[in-house]
């Protein structure tokens, strides 16, 4: 794993780029900084927009990896500290570590974290920024705004995406719902 202590990295063409991330900012939950999008509709009226749409399979993708590597990152961290605590793991060299049991899970998460990792840079990449075909996937790209946003960092920014998610959910969900029967007595 690279260990990278800032919060942005250069790529080859110069523009920002989420960082690769250390174990130590794994496990405080760090996440890589990105930008959100606009809210265009794509389809040809608002109501066109609401209709279900296949284009947030990406997103909902980008999002399970992360929390697939946000469960991992925990394990991690509860292993290492169960093994720093019973083991003494932080003294011990490569070579004692290899006997402790539970050294070889800590091998397999890594190796599936790095695996992960990979994974999830290249979806990023992949996401479109541009051109949401429905509503759903505007909020799907806000849910992976949301996560690439360090809320530390950027509270304010953070806010207004996850602020902005939850009205764009609320305001589908209180469309696509039909309106509530009004009770008569009688």
């Amino acid at each position: 794993m690279a260990f990278i202590m800032g919060s942005r990295q250069q790529t080859r063409g110069g523009g920002s780029r989420p960082p690769a991330l250390s174990r130590r900012a794994v496990l405080v939950g760090t996440s890589a900084a990105a930008t959100a999008p606009t809210l265009p509709y794509a389809a040809g009226s608002p109501a066109e927009a609401l209709t279900p749409d296949s284009g947030v399979k990406p997103y909902e993708r980008y999002l399970q990896i992360d929390a697939r590597i946000s469960r991992l990152q925990r394990r991690w961290g509860r292993l290492e500290s169960y093994l720093a605590d019973q083991h003494d793991w932080l003294r011990l060299s490569e070579a004692e570590r290899g006997a402790v049991p539970g050294a070889q899970e800590l091998r397999d998460i890594d190796g599936m974290l790095d695996l992960l990792f990979e994974q999830r840079e290249k979806l990023l990449a992949e996401l479109p920024v541009r051109g949401a075909t429905s509503l759903e996937v505007v909020i799907a790209r806000l849910a992976v705004a949301e996560r690439l946003i360090w809320r530390d960092d950027f509270p304010e920014a953070h806010a207004m995406i996850a602020g902005a998610r939850e009205d764009l959910s609320a305001m589908l969900d209180t469309r696509a719902l039909p309106p509530a029967p009004r009770h008569t007595r009688g």
